[in-house]
């Protein structure tokens, strides 16, 4: 089960951040598409290839995490064009098959201005799992009986990580376009009635803040992988080297149970219960402290507010009689911190606001607390993270959610 943080807190923590995405998840668009420059758009065929080239690399990547070694053999088939709100290419997706057999998809940039590689997955596509697709369909025929109008071709929308969208026109009995419909698919819910409606988000506080960094992160990760492409350099061959690849042994995985935020905060205690500190009670008790700590409200809501996320769990060393342990909350995560501790051996939490979809689900994280346990700093950066949904180690893109306040524990 999912925990929510405080809405009231995640417009705070956001300032704090130095952007404001909208407040309502159905609504919430993200601001990665509309800042786009068309000098900068990437061809189909420019996608495919970059696609096939990566699919050779993800088995190096996720070598600790879940089984892409199939990958070595794939190959990558279009499935879908995504577009932004201006009717802009914003993403292709590709199916991965392995021996003809459906394996996955991946899901390339159809502009510089974002990462290369937005999404890899065993799993499906929003639009193209059944529950989803038939779900939305009961919804439009809902929706259009009343006004008597028919349903036309769907127009896939990408707006950012987690936000897959459908847009369909409404036409008369005289098949003219007279409105449209905006489907959210990860829900699945009608967001607007009328495209003009549709909320976006607000402008970004500080033009060369966060939106130019990350530009110009996605220029470089582009430059990166074009060269090696051009180089021939086999990545597939090239193993990911020790500085490539960081990662924590023995940080235990534990699955949700009274808050994502004290049960992500027990995994990295956890791991110090059996790297010197013994005083640490075990899992549930250790969750059930944290819980109390950080006030985290009554099972089965599990809500946590952040800023009580470090608190908490300096307390609970404290109560054990380690009161040398320091939990500090960071309100913006940079890569070359996550990379620090993680080669230091120290887990930290990550509360993502917004947070995209991690490998092997169909469901995005959103407002959610995970444990870091490692990283790959290479064409495309991940964190290696347990997320508390189940006990398996999963990757998720690094920037690929609305925002995200790391708590460092250092002893």
């Amino acid at each position: 089960m999912k925990a929510k943080l405080s809405t009231l807190l995640m417009v705070m923590v956001l300032i704090s951040m130095a952007f404001v995405p909208a407040a309502s998840g159905q609504n919430n668009i993200s601001n990665e598409t509309q800042y786009s420059n068309n000098t900068d758009n990437v061809s189909l065929e420019k996608a495919r290839s970059v696609a096939s080239y990566y699919v050779q690399y993800v088995p190096n990547v996720t070598e600790k995490v879940e089984n892409f070694q199939d990958w070595n053999d794939a190959t990558v088939k279009k499935s879908k064009i995504f577009y932004n709100l201006k009717g802009e290419k914003s993403a292709y997706a590709f199916n991965v098959t392995v021996n003809g057999e459906y394996s996955g998809y991946i899901l390339i940039s159809a502009t510089k201005d974002n990462y290369p590689v937005l999404e890899f997955s065993k799993g499906k596509i929003p639009s193209t799992i059944p529950k989803i697709k038939n779900k939305t369909e009961s919804l439009l025929k809902e929706h259009v009986n009343k006004d008597n109008l028919t349903i036309g071709k769907a127009k896939p929308l990408y707006l950012g990580a987690t936000f897959y969208y459908a847009q369909y026109p409404l036409k008369n009995k005289q098949g003219k376009v007279v409105s449209n419909v905006t489907v959210d698919l990860t829900t699945p819910a009608i967001v607007k009635s009328n495209k003009s409606k549709v909320k976006k988000p607000i402008k970004e506080i500080n033009s060369s803040g966060q939106q130019k960094m990350k530009k110009e992160e996605a220029h470089r990760q582009w430059k990166s992988i074009e060269k090696r492409m051009s180089t021939g350099l086999s990545l597939p061959k090239a193993k990911v080297s020790s500085s490539e690849l960081g990662w924590i042994d023995g940080v235990p995985a534990y699955e949700w149970y009274k808050g994502c935020s004290p049960t992500a905060s027990a995994m990295v205690l956890g791991y110090w219960k059996n790297n010197g500190y013994p005083g640490f009670p075990e899992e549930i008790t250790l969750i059930e402290e944290l819980a109390n700590t950080m006030g985290t409200s009554n099972w089965p809501e599990g809500t946590t507010w952040p800023t009580e996320i470090d608190n908490g769990i300096e307390e609970v060393c404290d109560n054990h009689g380690y009161n040398n342990f320091d939990a500090n909350n960071d309100y913006y995560v940079s890569w070359n911190e996550i990379i620090n501790n993680v080669n230091s051996d120290e887990p930290f939490v990550i509360n993502m606001l917004s947070g995209g979809t991690g490998s092997g689900h169909s469901q995005s994280y959103g407002e959610h607390s995970v444990t870091c346990v490692g990283y790959s700093d290479n064409t495309e950066d991940y964190i290696f993270i347990h997320d508390t949904w189940d006990e398996n180690t999963h990757h998720i893109a690094f920037g690929n959610w609305g925002g995200a306040m790391a708590t460092w524990v250092n002893p």
